[in-house]
């Protein structure tokens, strides 16, 4: 599912393709996945998209004619910008095509993807939109340390929780709460102030550490990918391997369809309530 760091490089590409660029045809192989203004996308021709924005998983692409085409790519939905005369592999959903020659293309292999053309003063219409947090790239340390003192349960259901914060989802979430020192079942009721703060900075600390490296992925071309990069990550994905920080093997348990991956020895599960992030801290500096 892409997250932050992903939906961040793909608009930092596309804002300055997509400048000045008019649109010249929209094609909609799958125009029910066009859950809001399916009917007008062609009427999209001839107008050119500003900035391209982002809150939380949402990416918007503001039109010069007071529209804007929301995208909520959900857990396979995938851009790709190529030349018209490109195959088209897979058979993207959705097609917008420039004057410039090439073409915005969106594929889904699941289907579950959404997209919406509203009005820029109507955005409270998309489903899901209106009931999201705070952008995490935008919340103050404060807000979030205040925001966070009402939780009470599981930490990864909290930071994928996105009514609470939005743009966080299950991979990065890991990464968070490792860089933290905090343990994804450990309950929100149990942080002092000093856990809620440092779970704020190693928030920032992973996407900074994230975001130039998927830029780089993207800064030649948005190709068409079936999964997002990880192969940056410290412990996502990586059950059965060392801890980059201190040597212990990460472990990994699935729910449903989602995995967590942490290490006991940098996230002890601290069932107390004190200390955890000094504790996580203390062992890896031993190791």
């Amino acid at each position: 599912m892409p997250e932050i760091p992903d939906l961040e490089a793909i608009r930092g590409f596309l804002t300055p393709v997509l400048r000045d660029n008019p649109v010249r045809d929209a094609e909609a192989r799958l125009p029910w996945l066009v859950r809001t203004g399916a009917e007008e996308l062609q009427t999209l021709s001839g107008h050119c998209f500003g900035d391209v924005l982002r809150h939380g998983k949402f990416l918007l692409f503001p039109s010069d004619d007071g529209r804007v085409l929301v995208v909520n790519p959900m857990l396979t939905g995938r851009f790709h910008w190529a030349e018209a005369s490109e195959a088209r592999r897979p058979a993207p959903a959705i097609t917008l095509a420039f004057e410039d020659g090439h073409e915005l293309r969106y594929a889904d292999e699941r289907r579950m993807g959404r997209l919406y053309l509203v009005a820029a003063d109507n955005l409270a219409s998309v489903p899901q939109f209106a009931e999201l947090g705070p952008d995490a790239l935008a919340i103050e340390e404060d807000e979030f340390a205040e925001r966070l003192r009402t939780r009470r349960g599981q930490l990864k259901n909290t930071l994928t929780n996105q009514g609470f914060i939005a743009g966080i989802g299950n991979a990065y979430a890991d990464e968070i709460l490792w860089e933290a020192g905090l343990h994804p079942h450990r309950r929100g009721s149990t942080l002092d102030d000093e856990d809620r703060r440092a779970l704020y900075r190693a928030m920032h600390a992973v996407f900074d550490r994230a975001r130039p490296i998927l830029q780089g992925h993207v800064r030649d071309g948005l190709r068409q990918r079936k999964e997002e990069w990880r192969e940056h990550l410290q412990v996502h994905r990586r059950a059965g391997e060392a801890c980059p920080r201190c040597d212990r093997e990460v472990r990994g348990r699935t729910s449903g369809s989602r995995e967590t991956n942490f290490c006991l020895g940098c996230q002890p599960l601290d069932l107390g309530g004190r200390g955890a992030v000094a504790t996580a801290a203390g062992r890896a500096a031993e190791s």
